[in-house]
């Protein structure tokens, strides 16, 4: 028996009057987000990266040439703060992954913009990320992969709906949808 069922077995007979269900969706996610996250940061270590710096070289890329982009804009994207995005540059600077570069019109602002060995690095070490993913998703079918994503999906959505509600006037963060995905798993 897994962790999470031994955990609802232990509720339900410890409370029976409660639904314990919740447990089996936020525990089974919790988990998964532990395992991965792990997993994530064995396979940096050896690159020299943390997932953190990964995501920061990952939204560069991915941004298209020039590959760069403002301190805040790169805050906004990967859910960090200014402080905290200075410290993750100077060391990705200090590694020649990155470079500071002026706005060609506006003294005040700097942009991060990939190095050509940056992109070369960040370019191998995305693809090794992807085979890595791969295998730790290699027992689960093509179909079961877009089951498991759609249902995902769909949790983030209600989460999102039921935060809505509890907090008026709170903006829903956009979550954009890919064309071709599935809303709800049947």
């Amino acid at each position: 028996m897994e962790a999470v069922e031994r955990v609802l077995e232990d509720w339900r007979r410890e409370r029976p009057d409660l639904d314990a269900s919740p447990i089996g969706v936020f525990g089974r996610v919790r988990r998964v987000d532990q395992l991965s996250r792990h997993e994530l940061e064995v396979f940096l270590a050896p690159h020299g990266l943390t997932p953190k710096s990964f995501d920061l070289l990952a939204n560069l890329r991915r941004s298209g040439h020039p590959y760069r982009k403002t301190p805040s804009e790169l805050a906004e994207s990967s859910l960090l703060s200014t402080g905290a995005m200075t410290g993750r540059l100077d060391s990705l600077e200090a590694q020649g992954w990155i470079r500071r570069t002026p706005h060609p019109t506006d003294r005040r602002v700097m942009y991060a913009e990939l190095t050509p060995d940056g992109v070369k690095r960040i370019d191998e070490i995305f693809a090794l990320h992807l085979a890595n993913e791969e295998s730790l998703l290699g027992d689960l079918s093509q179909e079961e992969r877009d089951r498991v994503a759609a249902a995902l999906a769909t949790l983030e959505e209600a989460l999102q709906a039921a935060v809505a509600r509890r907090t008026p006037g709170r903006p829903q963060a956009p979550r954009p949808r890919r064309a071709g995905t599935a809303r709800r798993v049947v």
